[in-house]
């Protein structure tokens, strides 16, 4: 009779952890919150803008946006940028900028000196159209 032998193999239990799904997780969320980030921060920026007594219906396609808040914050496309640096920062936007305008949106408290510090950089910087934003009339 042939002997018959029993090769037992010890089963291992597997005691590490698997990184892959932890990994894949963390990488969804990065993107989530890499997308939504300027969302936030420019909802975040609160500028109680004026009211005008006309409306104007015509809106470019993307105009520069620069933000001044009431305690003097200054703010180009959402990103805040200290004054010494506006003027750097709004001519590299205007030279990615096929229209070349710029809006500005400055709460209705702000000193006047910061309104007039923009519009001269704006002209200093060339833009062709220059707006001054304004709540609609209409709206509450």
């Amino acid at each position: 009779m042939p002997s018959v032998t029993h090769h037992s193999k010890s089963k291992k239990l597997l005691t590490e952890i698997n990184m892959v799904p932890f990994i894949d997780i963390v990488l969804v969320l990065l993107i989530i919150f890499m997308i939504m980030s300027p969302f936030l921060a420019q909802t975040q920026i609160t500028i109680n803008l004026p009211k005008a007594v006309s409306h104007d219906s015509t809106v470019d396609d993307a105009p520069i946006k620069i933000q001044v808040t009431k305690d003097g914050q200054f703010y180009l496309q959402g990103q805040r940028v200290a004054r010494a640096k506006l003027e750097g920062s709004l001519q590299r936007s205007l030279k990615s900028n096929s229209s070349k305008t710029v809006l500005i949106e400055a709460d209705k408290d702000v000193l006047f000196d910061h309104v007039v510090y923009v519009l001269d950089l704006t002209k200093k910087q060339e833009a062709v159209k220059v707006g001054v934003g304004v709540r609609d009339p209409s709206a509450q």
